[in-house]
C-alpha cells in the first residue's frame, strides 16, 4: 500500500514538473552522448584500421633501394623476423585520359602478397597478364571509368595502354595523394605486374614482419646489409601515418571536450535535483506526519535522481554510439577510402560514464534530501523563514546607492540574499557561453591555421612541381619574368639523434631566399650556413635542441652525414629540416636539383612559358593550395560543427531549466508584489532586468574558460605533422555571448507570461 501510494505521487510529481524532468533527462543525454559518439568514432576507426591492415598485410617497411635483384631479396629475407619481401617500383606517370589525371603505378614482381587489394569489380590480377592493372575505386568512379576500359599512362616518351581488370581497395592507399588534400579526380593509382614495363628496375622492396619482431631491430639489419637502403617504416608512410593520426586525434578528443560537457551537465543536474528536493520539503513532512518510514521516503525521492538519470544517461550512450560514429565516418571517407567499417559495440568507459552519470544523480539527491531529514517533521510542515535582512555592500555606498531607483535596488537586494541562486545561474549560463566559445572557435582556428600558412610561413604566388628532368636553379632565374623565383630542393631523409630514427623532409632553400617565413608567428628566419633548422615538433619528437649534431642518411647513399641544429622554425602544416643551398652544396652529395619553384609576381609570359616546358608536373596557385586544405580539414571542421550543435543543444537546455527553476523559487515574492500593486508588465520588467544583470556577468566570466578549453582541445588533436594555432576573434566571443544572452533573454519572454497565471492566495499561503 505504502508502495502504491509513493509511487502514485512520484507520478503526480512528475507530471507536474514535467518540464524540469525532460530538462534532467536531456542533460543527462547530452552528457553521455557526447563522449559515447567520439569515443564510437575513435574504436570504430581503430578497429577498423587494424581489421583492414591485419587481413590485407600491410607492409611494416618500404625499404627504397637503386635497384632491387635476387641477392638484396636475400639477403633482406635472411633478416630474423622478417616474415615476407615482395619486390616492386612505384612511379607517378601521366596519363591520355580528360584532364590529363596523374596515375601512381605499382608494379609487383609476382603475387601481390604484400598490401593485398581488395577486389571490389571485376578480378584479381593474375601474375602472367602483362596488359591488365587494378584500378582505385575512387579514382576510375571521378573519371568515369569501369572494368574493361584501357587507359594510356605516359614515362616520359613511352607510352603503355593497360586494361582495367578490376577496381580495388589497397590498404597503403587509404589516402591517396600527391598534394595536400585527395583529389581522386586528378590523381590515383593502379596495380600492375612488373612484366607491363620491362623497361624500368625495380626500386622498392615493401616488407612484412613476424608479429614478434623487433622493428628497430630489423631495420638497423636492413641498413647494415644495404647500405644503399632507404628506409620508411609506417609512422612516415604518408597514408598509413593519416589513418593512425585520425585515431590519436579521435581518442584524444573523447576526452576532454565530453568531459567538460558532461560536468557542465553534472553541475546543473545537481542544481536541478537540490532545489526539486528543496521545494518538496513540506511533502516531506507530510509523509514523516502520516508515519512513512526515513527509508521508505529516502528511496521515493532517490527515484527522482535514478529515473531520469537513467533513462538519460542510456539513451545519450545508445543514440550517441550510434549516430556520431556514422556521421563523422561519412565526413572522414571524403579524404579517406576504406572497404568498409567496423563498429564495435559499446565500450566499458562510454558504460561507465553513463554509470558514473547516475550515481552523480544519486548522491546530489541524497546529500539534498540528508540535508532536509535533518529537520523535524513539524519543522519540515513550515515554509523555510525568510533570511534575516542584511545590508549589502552597496548600500555602504551611499553616494552610489542613493541613485538607484526602488526597483533597481529591489533588484540588487535579490540577487545579493540569494547568493546560491545568483551564482548557480550566473555559473549555468558562463558554462554555456564557455562551451559556444569553444566550439566555434575551434572552427575558427581551423581558417586561422590554413590561413596564417597559406598567407603567413608561405609568400609565394605559384608553386611550380618539376620532374626528374629539371634543370639548374639558376637557369629559371634567368628565364621567368617575375618579382622572385626560388628554387627548392626537396628529398625524404633518415635522421637520427641519440638512437631515435624518423624519416622527414629535408628542404633545401637558396641562400637568400625570401618566401618561407619560418619563425615564430610567421616571422622571417635566415638559415644559418653549415647548420640546419628543425621544426619544432620534429625536435620535440627527437629531444634535440640547438647545438645537437643530427645524423642524415640520404636515398641510395651511403655515406651518412651529421650538421648541427642552428635554429628552431615552425612550420604548422609540414614538420622537417631545413637548410640552405651553400650548406647542402658543402656537402658534396649531389648537385642541387630544384624539385619545385617557388614564384612571387609571375607574368603572363612566365605562366606561357611554364606550360610549355616538359618538366613542369603541376603549377599550383596559393589560393588553391588552400581550398585544398581546407578540404583536407574537412573532417576536423567537421567535427568541430557537430561540437558546436550539441554546445548549442546543451545552452538551450540549460538557459530554460535555470530559468524554470529560478521562476518555481520566485513566485511567492511576485505574489507579493501583486500584492502591493505591482502591475503584471513592472513584474516582467523586474524579471529582465535581473536576470539581464545575471547574464551579463556570467558572459565576461565565460571569456577565460573559453580560450581555455578551445586552446586544450586544439592542443590534444595535434599530430606529429599538424600544429593548429587557437585564434578566437572577438567575433566569436561577442556571438557566443550573444546566442547565450539570446536564450537567456527568449526564455525569460516565454516564462514571465506564467506571471498573470499565479495565484496570490495560493503562493502566499502558509503554515502558521
Amino acid at each position: 500500500m505504502t508502495g502504491n501510494v509513493l509511487t502514485r505521487k512520484l507520478l503526480r510529481d512528475m507530471h507536474r514538473s514535467g518540464m524540469q524532468f525532460a530538462a534532467l533527462i536531456l542533460l543527462c543525454v547530452l552528457g553521455t552522448f557526447l563522449f559515447s559518439g567520439i569515443d564510437g568514432i575513435s574504436r570504430m576507426t581503430a578497429a577498423t584500421n587494424e581489421k583492414y591492415f591485419e587481413e590485407n598485410r600491410l607492409a611494416d617497411f618500404w625499404v627504397a633501394l637503386p635497384s632491387v635483384d635476387r641477392q638484396a631479396l636475400a639477403d633482406v629475407r635472411s633478416i630474423p623476423g622478417v616474415e615476407e619481401v615482395c619486390a616492386r617500383f612505384s612511379l607517378d606517370m601521366e596519363t591520355e585520359l580528360p584532364g590529363e589525371p596523374t596515375l601512381n603505378v605499382t608494379a609487383y614482381d609476382g603475387a601481390m602478397t604484400i598490401n593485398a587489394p581488395i577486389v571490389t569489380q571485376g578480378e584479381a590480377l593474375t601474375t602472367l597478364d602483362r596488359r591488365g592493372c587494378l584500378m582505385q575505386v575512387g579514382f576510375a568512379q571521378a573519371n568515369h571509368l569501369q572494368v574493361g576500359d584501357a587507359v594510356t599512362v605516359r614515362l616520359g616518351n613511352v607510352k603503355t595502354t593497360l586494361t582495367v581488370r578490376g577496381l580495388v581497395y589497397s590498404p597503403e592507399y587509404i589516402t591517396v595523394t600527391n598534394d595536400f588534400a585527395a583529389n581522386p579526380l586528378k590523381y590515383g593509382f593502379v596495380l600492375v605486374n612488373a612484366s607491363a614495363f620491362p623497361q624500368l628496375p625495380l626500386s622498392q622492396m615493401v616488407v612484412k614482419l613476424t608479429p614478434d619482431a623487433d622493428g628497430e631491430a630489423v631495420r638497423k639489419a636492413i641498413e647494415d646489409k644495404q647500405s644503399l637502403a632507404f628506409v620508411m617504416d609506417r609512422k612516415a608512410h604518408r597514408s598509413t601515418a593519416a589513418a593512425e593520426d585520425n585515431v590519436t586525434m579521435f581518442r584524444s578528443l573523447s576526452i576532454v571536450f565530453p568531459m567538460a560537457a558532461f560536468l557542465v551537465a553534472a553541475l546543473i543536474v545537481m542544481t536541478t535535483l537540490t532545489r526539486m528536493i528543496d521545494n518538496q520539503r513540506m511533502q516531506i513532512g507530510t509523509l514523516r506526519a502520516l508515519g512513512f518510514s526515513d527509508g521508505a521516503i529516502q528511496r521515493h525521492y532517490l527515484s527522482y535522481a535514478v529515473f531520469p538519470s537513467l533513462l538519460g544517461s542510456v539513451l545519450g550512450a545508445v543514440l550517441g554510439h550510434l549516430s556520431l560514429p556514422r556521421l563523422i565516418w561519412a565526413l572522414l571517407i571524403g579524404q579517406s577510402e576504406y572497404p568498409y567499417r567496423i563498429l564495435p559495440p559499446i565500450s566499458a568507459a562510454a558504460w561507465a560514464m553513463a554509470a558514473v552519470s547516475v550515481l552523480t544523480a544519486m548522491l546530489i539527491c541524497l546529500a539534498a534530501y540528508q540535508k532536509a531529514a535533518k529537520e523535524t517533521a513539524a519543522d519540515l510542515l513550515r515554509p523555510k523563514p525568510p533570511k534575516d535582512g542584511k545590508r549589502i555592500l552597496l548600500e555602504r555606498i551611499p553616494s552610489l546607492w542613493k541613485k538607484l531607483r526602488f526597483n533597481s535596488k529591489m533588484v540588487v537586494r535579490n540577487l545579493m540574499r540569494s547568493k546560491s541562486r545568483t551564482m548557480m545561474s550566473c555559473i549555468g549560463l558562463m558554462c554555456c557561453s564557455a562551451l559556444l566559445t569553444a566550439s566555434i572557435g575551434l572552427q575558427n582556428s581551423v581558417l586561422s591555421t590554413v590561413e596564417n600558412h597559406y598567407h603567413g610561413t608561405l609568400r609565394y604566388d605559384i608553386r611550380v612541381r618539376l620532374n626528374d628532368q629539371a634543370g639548374n636553379g639558376d637557369a629559371y632565374k634567368a628565364r621567368l619574368q617575375a618579382e622572385r623565383v626560388e628554387p627548392v630542393m626537396e628529398k625524404s631523409v633518415n635522421l637520427s639523434f641519440l638512437g631515435r630514427g624518423r624519416t622527414s623532409l629535408l628542404t633545401v632553400l637558396e641562400d637568400d631566399q625570401q618566401l618561407f617565413y619560418l619563425g615564430q608567428n610567421e616571422t622571417y628566419v635566415r638559415l644559418l650556413d653549415g647548420s640546419i633548422a628543425l621544426t619544432d615538433i620534429l625536435a620535440g619528437t627527437l629531444n634535440a635542441k640547438v647545438g645537437d649534431s643530427l645524423t642524415f642518411l640520404l636515398p641510395g647513399d651511403d655515406q651518412p652525414f651529421s650538421l648541427p641544429v642552428g635554429s628552431i622554425v615552425y612550420n604548422n602544416f609540414s614538420q622537417g629540416v631545413y637548410m640552405n643551398r651553400s650548406t647542402w652544396e658543402a656537402l658534396r652529395k649531389t648537385e642541387f636539383i630544384p624539385t619545385a619553384l617557388q614564384i612571387s609576381g609571375p607574368s603572363e609570359t612566365t605562366y606561357a612559358l611554364l606550360n610549355a616546358m616538359d618538366e613542369v608536373e603541376q603549377i599550383d596557385t596559393i589560393e588553391a593550395q588552400s581550398e585544398d586544405a581546407l578540404i583536407s580539414f574537412n573532417t576536423v571542421s567537421s567535427v568541430f560543427g557537430v561540437l558546436m550543435i550539441l554546445a548549442l543543444a546543451m545552452a538551450f537546455v540549460i538557459c530554460y531549466n535555470m530559468g524554470l527553476i529560478n521562476f518555481a523559487e520566485r513566485t511567492r515574492e511576485y505574489a507579493t508584489l501583486k500584492v502591493l500593486g505591482y502591475h503584471q508588465r513592472e513584474i516582467r520588467g523586474l524579471i529582465l532586468k535581473e536576470n539581464a544583470l545575471i547574464a551579463v556577468i556570467a558572459l565576461v566570466l565565460a571569456v577565460a574558460p573559453g580560450l581555455g578549453l578551445t586552446s586544450v582541445i586544439l592542443r590534444v588533436c595535434e599530430t606529429d605533422s599538424v600544429r593548429y594555432v587557437c585564434q578566437v576573434p572577438i567575433t566569436t566571443i561577442l556571438l557566443s555571448s550573444a546566442i547565450t544572452f539570446g536564450f537567456s533573454f527568449v526564455i525569460q519572454l516565454l516564462l514571465i507570461k506564467k506571471v498573470r497565471s499565479i495565484m496570490m492566495v495560493e503562493a502566499l499561503k502558509s503554515v502558521e
